[in-house]
């Protein structure tokens, strides 16, 4: 269900590249130009919502169907698990309003996710796009995107997808094929690292790696909505810019300098 939409960022990626191909080429080992590093910060931020957003239109579309509304895993979960077969990027659940939760994989789990921050938003009507979460089904880094489901305006229910970060920052770092000295990452509003080129900076603060510089230009890309900003980072000075997206409230920052391995 998601796959066919999940192809308008691909072909959005191929109107894009000849354009990223001129900056790679031009820019040689050198930094690229603004106008570049845009290019790219346009992509990523392309690439990422339109993945979200399909998943969410699937979800909405299980969400109003009379499998996911009956509240019977037995009747939804082969629905479930048709969407989930669908995608290797995510897992697909149902939850309760008291908790207890399926995924389409495995079924009925022994946990709960009414500690989770987004339960008491979701139960309450309230969509869910892009809570971090460490998956308890997979323990992977991920990112909730959830719809309700409702009978005569009240909720029985929620149709939701833990979306793999790792994997989609894989695949984002596959399709631009970035030469060293550039990176993307996304923050989220709390400054924890969503998406990044090198995904073991999954989940960390940037504010608290060490680097007053950087910690400054975190708190600047946090609290402004776009601009450039510049860091230093394991003796690497890097200049970073960046923009919020109005979907998922993320800032998602291109950052280039001189070529290292180990800068953010």
């Amino acid at each position: 269900m998601a796959r066919p939409r999940f192809f308008i960022s691909l072909v959005l990626l191929m109107l894009l590249m000849p354009t990223l191909g001129v900056a790679q080429s031009s820019a040689g080992i050198a930094a690229p130009t603004d106008e570049d590093a845009n290019s790219f910060l346009s992509v990523v931020m392309s690439y990422t919502e339109l993945r979200i957003r399909s998943i969410q239109r699937s979800l909405e579309i299980l969400a109003a169907t009379s499998e996911a509304r009956s509240d019977n895993w037995s009747n939804m979960k082969n629905l479930l698990k048709g969407y989930q077969d669908s995608d290797e990027g995510f897992i697909v659940w149902y939850v309760r309003p008291d908790g207890t939760y399926y995924t389409a994989d495995k079924g009925l789990m022994d946990k709960s996710l009414r500690d989770r921050a987004y339960f008491l938003d979701l139960m309450a009507g309230m969509k869910i796009t892009g809570a971090l979460v460490i998956s308890k089904a997979t323990g992977q880094r991920s990112a909730i995107v959830a719809v309700p489901v409702k009978v005569n305006g009240e909720v029985v229910g929620a149709v939701g997808v833990s979306l793999f970060l790792d994997k989609l920052s894989e695949q984002i770092n596959a399709a631009l094929d970035l030469r060293p000295g550039i990176t993307f990452f996304a923050l989220a509003p709390n400054g924890l690292t969503t998406l990044h080129r090198k995904t073991d900076r999954h989940f960390i603060d940037p504010r608290e790696l060490g680097s007053e510089t950087l910690k400054k230009a975190t708190t600047e890309m946090l609290e402004g909505t776009s601009g450039k900003t510049t860091y230093a980072f394991d003796d690497v000075t890097k200049s970073a810019i960046y923009r919020t997206s109005a979907l998922t409230g993320w800032k998602f920052a291109i950052a280039f300098g001189a070529i290292s391995e180990e800068a953010h």
